[in-house]
């Protein structure tokens, strides 16, 4: 099966509350029936709602391959290694043995910043880039780095993926990432320092839309907080471009939609710190929820896609 055979792929996306589906074309990036459920906190109710999902979505149209992406780190083998705090009983169990034998499709099992990235990089705002790095913001952070819209490395601790376990700050206390650790880009760049800095700030916003709105309203607090944030963030973007030098960093998650507060100069900040003569663009993910399931897609669409760089048009 080549990516050239534009092969329908049935796609899931599983977080610890939401569950996104949908049948990509490969070789496109075209989703069809795309659904975001609720997902459930144990691995058996959350395997149940994605056979439950997908074999609705596969009664409007037959499919050749199957995908599902999830947080934590992944054996080549489709093993669950690592994944602290969620999906409850799933560390150990073999999801790509599970897929196939529910579906009876071949499979594909990648960690969702993986999975994410490689959605960015062959169909979205890193389209085009010989190297990219992509960052995601949410609970953790997501890590992929890609040359040629193909993940560096393999394994799984291929891709980048701990990018986020970077320590850009001493490690005497405040907020942990999820190893345990202080001072890393996860433990200062989660979506929730942003609430933080606010609330240091003298602000009362309890979640990052809230900041976003009092910052738009002109609240100090909620300015002064971003602008703190920005900081910790774009040292971690100097970080992750001195190591990887990029020539686009790609912002995904929910704090980092288009337009968003938190974008506001950060590029700018980001190549002041930069080795002289060296930039890189900072740019927001333009696929959105889509994102992953259209990486999945394209990596299920290849014998190996490690071996198989490429790039393709962004969709629009």
């Amino acid at each position: 099966m080549t990516e050239s055979a534009a092969s329908r792929v049935l796609t899931f996306d599983l977080g610890g509350t939401r569950l996104k589906s949908g049948i990509v074309e490969g070789g496109t990036g075209v989703v069809t029936g795309f659904e975001v459920t609720e997902s459930a906190p144990d691995v058996e109710s959350a395997l149940a709602a994605v056979g439950t999902v997908g074999d609705r979505l596969r009664t409007a149209t037959t499919v050749d391959a199957v995908g599902l992406c999830l947080p934590g780190l992944l054996a080549d083998d489709g093993r669950v290694l690592a994944l602290p705090g969620k999906l409850a009983g799933i560390e150990g169990r073999n999801i790509s043995d599970w897929l196939r034998q529910r579906f009876g499709l071949t499979p594909t099992v990648r960690n969702d910043a993986i999975a994410f990235g490689v959605g960015e990089a062959r169909y979205g705002a890193a389209c085009g880039h010989e190297r990219a790095v992509v960052v995601t913001i949410g609970t953790g952070i997501g890590c992929c780095v890609l040359q040629h819209g193909t993940p560096i490395g393999s394994g799984a601790l291929g891709g980048g993926l701990l990018g986020g376990q970077i320590p850009i700050a001493p490690a005497t206390g405040g907020p942990a990432d999820t190893s345990g650790r202080h001072g890393t880009i996860e433990a200062l760049c989660a979506a929730a320092r942003i609430v933080d800095h606010v609330r240091a700030a003298g602000g009362s916003a309890t979640s990052v839309p809230a900041v976003y709105t009092a910052w738009q309203a002109g609240e100090e607090a909620a300015r002064r907080g971003i602008a703190a944030y920005q900081r910790d963030l774009a040292r971690a973007l100097v970080a992750l471009a001195h190591a990887h030098t990029p020539s686009v960093v790609v912002l995904g998650g929910g704090p980092a939609l288009p337009e968003a507060p938190l974008l506001v100069g950060l590029e700018a900040q980001v190549n002041a710190a930069l080795w002289p003569g060296y930039s890189v663009a900072v740019v927001p993910a333009i696929l959105g929820d889509r994102a992953a399931l259209v990486g999945l897609a394209a990596l299920a669409c290849l014998p190996d896609a490690r071996d198989r760089p490429g790039a393709t048009a962004p969709i629009q």
